[in-house]
């Protein structure tokens, strides 16, 4: 079920969908987005997810990235592991600046027992990919250290997100 969408009519600093219910077994995000952040060999923006505005340490992630993700020619695989300080978890790669315009990247971010009263804390699993230049796809997982319900979800990249980004949070019931 559509829980709510948003779709940007001018830049933003980032996207946060607020006051989530726990009437759902899972989470699910899916987006089509640009980023102003130019941070990963000046070729992607860094997607972040933060849950419950929580900034502190407790994130970890991991993914694979294939494709030609830093241009080099090569299309080489690469594996990216974060120690639990980044105050967020990262969720993909998006086209920036650097991407002919009409490149956005689009992704699915399923986030898991995201209400499960206390008892663990939330991972997530993310999707993402985009063509044009030094087109990649990213797979991967993240995990909130925090055994809080997820009530609010924001997304955001360092440069902010361009305008005509989309995202649109559901609720999935088993």
């Amino acid at each position: 079920e559509a829980i709510a969408t948003t779709y940007l009519e001018a830049d933003a600093a980032s996207v946060t969908f607020s006051g989530i219910s726990g009437s759902y077994e899972h989470l699910q995000l899916r987006m089509s987005l640009r980023s102003k952040d130019s941070g990963v060999g000046g070729y992607w923006g860094n997607i972040k997810i933060r849950f419950n505005g929580d900034s502190s340490g407790v994130y970890s992630f991991f993914a694979m990235l294939g494709g030609d993700p830093l241009g080099a020619g090569s299309n080489t695989a690469q594996v990216v592991k974060y120690a639990a300080d980044a105050g967020y978890a990262q969720a993909g790669y998006a086209s920036n600046d650097l991407h002919n315009a009409a490149d956005y990247t689009s992704g699915v971010i399923d986030i898991l027992d995201y209400a499960d009263d206390g008892n663990k804390n939330t991972t997530m699993m993310s999707s993402v990919g985009h063509t044009g230049t030094n087109p990649a796809v990213y797979l991967g997982s993240g995990l909130w250290v925090d055994t809080d319900d997820v009530t609010s979800v924001t997304v955001l990249c360092d440069g902010g997100l361009w305008r005509g980004s989309e995202f649109t949070l559901y609720g999935i019931q088993e």
